[in-house]
């Protein structure tokens, strides 16, 4: 598969490979890929439907086969694989060149405190990224309990007036922190920059640098009436019930602030219970 043809057309911007959980057809994927154009030469590698809730599976025995897709705002390519996959195929064999940044998003809803953000394939796109040695980023945006079942249905591509200046404002916001990004050296440890906007985001506001809300929401599952199975059912309400720490992702977001949480995987490693 031969890319090299649309690089020979780069002006020297910075390379950007953005990914997501929702799918390649996202309108809040389209957002974000839109708005880093004009700083970045962009490649997308999505999931070719949503992965949502996956974390940082990889697939093992999948055949994988990234198809290009015709008439979209990037280079695309749509893959019958994980986000963490789309990361991994898409830095190992469709770059011809390393990535300055890789950024996952935006999320249709947000993905704050440990127990959504280590489930979350948003996140789990950005940790891949940072475990290959790149920049990473992963974005979220809060939506109206309201709405958001009625816009997942959509792919992200139906909402009123308020969500979508939101969206816009998030997708700009996110634009202006990856500049800083890439201004620094890239992290020795495994660093994911993980950003998440407030419903009504009016883009006044810079990220507040934050850390992970740490809290038990319990099981996810329930029993189907009627049914030997088990689904998975999202309760916003526990969320929105439990107590928070001042400075959280979770805090923020109850602030109506964008906030960043700069997730360091390094500590993961257990050294520090080595040390004297």
């Amino acid at each position: 598969m031969d890319v090299l043809p649309f690089f020979a057309m780069t002006q020297n911007k910075p390379l950007a490979l953005l990914t997501n959980d929702d799918g390649i057809g996202s309108g809040f994927l389209l957002a974000l890929v839109e708005a880093f154009s004009s700083s970045f030469e962009v490649v997308t590698c999505a999931p070719d439907g949503e992965r949502s809730w996956i974390g940082h599976a990889i697939s093992r025995d999948a055949k994988l086969d990234p198809k290009e897709i015709k008439d979209y705002p990037s280079l695309a390519y749509a893959l019958n694989g994980t986000p963490a996959d789309c990361v991994n195929l898409a830095c190992g064999n469709l770059l011809p060149k390393a990535p300055d940044l890789v950024v996952s998003g935006i999320n249709l809803g947000y993905n704050v405190t440990l127990p959504m953000i280590l489930s979350s394939g948003t996140v789990g796109a950005a940790m891949e990224a940072s475990l290959l040695g790149f920049r990473a980023m992963a974005a979220s945006m809060a939506l109206p309990n309201d709405q958001f079942e009625s816009i997942r249905e959509s792919g992200g591509k139906e909402m009123d007036d308020t969500v979508r200046e939101s969206l816009k404002h998030s997708a700009e916001a996110c634009v202006q922190y990856a500049l800083d990004v890439i201004a620094a050296p890239v992290p020795d440890g495994l660093l994911v920059h993980n950003l998440n906007f407030p419903i009504g985001y009016d883009g006044s506001n810079d990220p507040m640098i934050s850390f992970a809300g740490s809290l038990y929401l319990g099981s996810f599952f329930e029993k189907q009436e009627g049914k030997r199975t088990y689904q998975l059912v999202y309760h916003p309400e526990r969320l929105e019930a439990a107590k928070v720490e001042i400075g959280s992702d979770l805090w923020a977001l109850r602030e109506g602030m964008p906030s960043v949480s700069r997730l360091d995987f390094s500590g993961a490693s257990g050294k520090t219970y080595l040390e004297p």
